[in-house]
């Protein structure tokens, strides 16, 4: 299965697809930062720098296409202009070139303030643009504190060719279960912890290591003049900004890069090489590795000979 990748970010959509064995032919992404990252990871991937220069004729033969279309537009933390705001209607880039190109396979991801924007007419506006093509359309909303410790909710959109015969993928029931025996377990690499206390966070991380002490996860993030604290069994959601702080009752502190990587689920320092400041925006406009595994687990099953 080949799979072709509209703004790829930091290619997080990517790397769930070739650790299901899917191959990846293409990217587009106009961010030279999340470019650099992206080129490291996957070297040899050409990348087409505007969506709206693309030419669907010039891409290399796909079945399936992914999008994080910018969520900006219609995020609750914005203005919500939606289809007014210039990077709303990059969603019409996606249109134009699977109108052209009839991927079997869309998977989409956007912000849940999608479902309410302009009282639903835009959601509606997406799915019919896409019906008209032929796709039939299935969405669900997902928060990753199922599968990681942060309160993330977006919303995936999955259409599929309705001349080829689907299962359906969506509603996706199954959560991670909290495993209560692994709390205080130290970070070791390659394995997961999902617990209250997240193997992200490590007491003496400026120490360099140390007795790797884990701190609960009661979170600060500071917006303006005002302190939202949060007092969850995980983290808000991060953002673009460094405005992410952990306080384990005592101390106050910047969450980490590293940090702001796995709480998406990300291999350690997935985002190196550039500043912490770009670090920072591109894992916040980042989907959560975990969340697009699954999704993409389930694609597969949901066609036999795909």
């Amino acid at each position: 299965m080949k799979w072709f990748s509209l703004f790829s970010g930091i290619g997080v959509f990517d790397l769930a697809l070739q650790k299901n064995g899917q191959e990846v032919v293409g990217a587009c992404e106009i961010d030279k930062h999340a470019r650099q990252i992206y080129s490291r990871h996957f070297p040899g991937i050409k990348i087409w720098e505007d969506a709206t220069k693309i030419n669907p004729e010039e891409l290399p033969d796909f079945d399936l296409l992914c999008a994080g279309f910018p969520c900006q537009a219609f995020s609750l933390a914005g203005r919500r202009l939606g289809f007014e705001d210039t990077r709303g209607t990059l969603f019409h880039e996606i249109v134009r070139i699977a109108k052209e190109r009839r991927p079997r396979i869309i998977l989409l991801e956007n912000v849940k303030g999608l479902l309410y924007h302009d009282e639903g007419r835009t959601l509606t506006t997406i799915i019919k643009a896409f019906y008209e093509l032929g796709y039939d359309m299935e969405w669900q909303v997902i928060n990753s504190k199922h599968f990681v410790p942060q309160n993330r909710e977006r919303i995936y959109i999955i259409g599929h060719l309705r001349s080829e015969s689907w299962k359906p993928i969506f509603p996706i029931t199954e959560i991670c279960q909290v495993d209560a025996g692994t709390s205080q377990e130290a970070q070791v690499k390659g394995k997961w912890i999902r617990s209250s206390l997240t193997r992200t966070i490590d007491a003496n991380y400026s120490k360099g290591g140390g007795s790797r002490t884990m701190i609960a996860c009661m979170l600060m993030s500071h917006q303006k003049q005002n302190v939202r604290k949060i007092n969850t069994d995980y983290s808000f959601a991060l953002t673009t900004r460094q405005e992410q702080i952990l306080s384990d009752g005592i101390r106050i502190r910047q969450l980490t890069p590293l940090e702001c990587e796995r709480l998406q689920g990300l291999p350690d320092n997935w985002t190196e090489g550039i500043s912490n400041t770009h670090r920072y925006r591109c894992i916040g406009n980042a989907v959560t590795l975990p969340v697009v595994e699954l999704i993409i687990q389930k694609i597969r099953t949901g066609k036999e000979n795909i």
